[in-house]
């Protein structure tokens, strides 16, 4: 087993004041290139930068941060800038993971708060995590908070795995409890190609009484093969919590065999819960064979509250035996509210299958405002229906 550990250009203070209980712990660390590696078998590696708990405070720049490793039953965890009761101030860029072989386990956690701790992080140049093997897992939480509170400036978002029977989870400005989140990032990616692959993406999701607010230039899901699985959650709001969610375009795309996709914006469930989300597009295409895609924008219930504002609606498929649903608008016993621009549904091949439902209500209220709904299909034994405003 080899190990590498390179730390270059380290200028660290400490300052601890242990006179009065309760005092403050303070630290101050700059660092630069920061290098882990390994190969073998069962390897362990972990990185802590700047994480603070109970009273401390600490604040770190860091430059050129980076873990990989190679061979068999490996796990990697880097932990930067989170917070449990205590605050955290951390200036980063260039973050990177990577892991080749198999039953890895890669796991990033950045700006992340709970116990009542505050988190600020700034990543100018992007987070990069990527495994290729088999039975790899990948896990990002990125301005998550859990009664405490996140603030989130990144750039480019990306996670990438080649193999079989791979999973994906990334978390963007999540809130549990009565935790708030601030998250702004550029563009943000998740793709996969192999078998029995499942990616889940939640930004902007709130459960219990917390606040999100999430700004995001375009979220993007991709997946090739066989038995894939994809699932996007977009400002979701639930027992009473709120969720603000702009984003430039969220766009899901498969190819293969047996795929499913799952899509769903700005849904809001539970009394006092609201959502708000902005999107320019929301996309979703397949090709390929017995796929299925489902669309979820702006549905309430429970006596939740649902505001959405989208440019255009768009799914497509190709190929055989397909299935896609759209829903936009419906309430079952809550309200929602919401403006398309457009929404556009296309199939083309065999014994495909296509719905649109908008503005539909059973117990609650729903105002839907589109401007144009569009469906085609081209080959043979095609079905297609629209449902608009039915009570």
């Amino acid at each position: 087993m080899k190990r590498a550990f390179v730390l270059s250009g380290i200028a660290s203070v400490l300052l601890a004041v242990f006179a009065t209980p309760g005092a403050l712990a303070q630290a101050t660390t700059k660092a630069e290139n920061i290098d882990q590696s390994q190969s073998g078998l069962l390897n362990k590696q972990t990185m802590d930068l700047g994480n603070t708990k109970g009273n401390a405070s600490g604040k770190v720049n860091a430059t050129n941060i980076k873990q990989s490793q190679a061979g068999l039953l490996n796990s990697q965890k880097m932990a930067i800038g989170n917070s449990q009761g205590g605050k955290t101030n951390v200036n980063a860029s260039n973050i990177k993971q990577s892991q080749a072989g198999l039953l890895n386990s890669q796991e990033m956690t950045v700006g992340n708060a709970g116990q009542g701790g505050q988190s600020k992080v700034n990543v100018t140049s992007g987070v990069n995590q990527g495994q290729a093997g088999l039975l790899n897992r990948q896990k990002m939480a990125i301005g998550d908070a859990d009664r405490g509170k996140s603030d989130v400036t990144v750039g480019p978002v990306n996670q990438g795995q080649v193999g079989l029977l791979n999973n994906q989870e990334m978390n963007l400005g999540a809130v549990s409890g009565t935790g708030q989140s601030k998250v702004r990032t550029g563009t943000v990616m998740q793709g996969q190609a192999g078998l029995l692959n499942s990616q889940n993406m939640n930004v902007g999701g709130v459960s219990g009484s917390g606040k999100s607010n999430v700004q995001a230039g375009a979220i993007i899901q991709g997946q090739a093969g066989l038995l894939n699985r994809q699932n996007m959650e977009i400002g979701k709001s639930s027992g009473g919590g709120q969720s603000n969610v702009r984003v430039g375009a969220a766009v899901q795309g498969q190819a293969g065999l047996l795929n499913n996709q799952d899509m769903k914006i700005g849904n809001a469930s539970g009394s006092g819960s609201k959502s708000n989300v902005a999107i320019g597009a929301a996309v979703q295409g397949q090709a390929g064979l017995l796929n299925n895609q489902q669309m979820q924008v702006g549905n309430a219930s429970g006596g939740g509250r649902s505001n959405v504002v989208v440019g255009t609606v768009v799914q497509g498929q190709a190929g055989l035996l397909n299935n896609q649903q759209a829903k936009i608008g419906n309430a079952s016993g809550g309200t929602s509210n919401v403006a398309v621009g457009a929404v556009i549904q296309g199939q083309a091949g065999l014994l495909n299958n296509q719905q649109v439902n908008i503005g539909n209500s059973s117990g609650g209220s729903s105002n839907v405002a589109v401007g144009a709904v569009v469906q085609g299909q081209a080959g043979m034994l095609n079905t297609q229906k629209v449902n608009i405003g039915n009570n």
